[in-house]
């Protein structure tokens, strides 16, 4: 074999095998690359224009009622419809975040998701026509009620424009309702990427 078929068979081999490494599999959670970025991300409106690779990671994403941490259920986060809720900050993985900029979309667009399985923070499609709308974790995929607009203190989803709200009834106890709510400028809507 002349050495052209050997490096062409090699080169070949290595391309397959590139290949066949970054498909990887499309079932399950998938872990997005992560800058340790200690900024908050680029809100609506702004003038920064984040790569599409670059990830936002907060330990620390807290309620501007009670400063408590946005919490991924330990008892139900095994899979699909994981309770979101708020709870005392403790730095683990299920109340760690990763954002990264939602692709095709303006800067301030983003899928956020949990450190401890990877699925994306989600507006209950069964629920979402209304005030109450459940906040859940769930596999990735990119539809609207996975896509939220941060504008410095907010998140809004992309679905039906209504905000992420923790129960203004029952904070600050730990385990919080987390939901969608109309707009309407209380402390409970707000939120700070610490």
């Amino acid at each position: 074999m002349s050495r052209f078929r050997i490096g062409l068979s090699v080169a070949t081999g290595m391309s397959v095998l590139s290949l066949a490494l970054s498909a990887g599999t499309t079932a399950g959670a998938v872990a997005p690359p992560v800058e340790a970025v200690r900024a908050a991300p680029p809100a609506v409106g702004s003038t920064a224009a984040p790569s599409l690779a670059a990830s936002y990671r907060t330990t620390r994403f807290t309620n501007g009622n009670g400063g408590q941490c946005l919490d991924a259920d330990l008892g139900t986060i095994g899979g699909n419809g994981t309770r979101v809720q708020l709870w005392g900050c403790n730095g683990w993985s299920n109340q760690t975040w990763i954002w990264t900029p939602a692709p095709g979309q303006p800067v301030g667009y983003y899928k956020i998701q949990t450190e401890k399985n990877y699925r994306c923070l989600d507006a209950d499609l069964g629920t979402i026509n209304g005030n109450g709308t459940k906040v859940q974790l769930w596999d990735c995929n990119g539809w609207d009620n996975q896509i939220w607009i941060w504008n410095g203190t907010t998140l809004q989803t992309l679905k039906n424009n209504r905000v992420l709200d923790a129960d203004a009834n029952t904070i600050p106890r730990d385990g919080t309702r987390v939901q969608l709510w109309d707009r309407n400028g209380w402390d409970n809507q707000r939120w700070i990427f610490n």
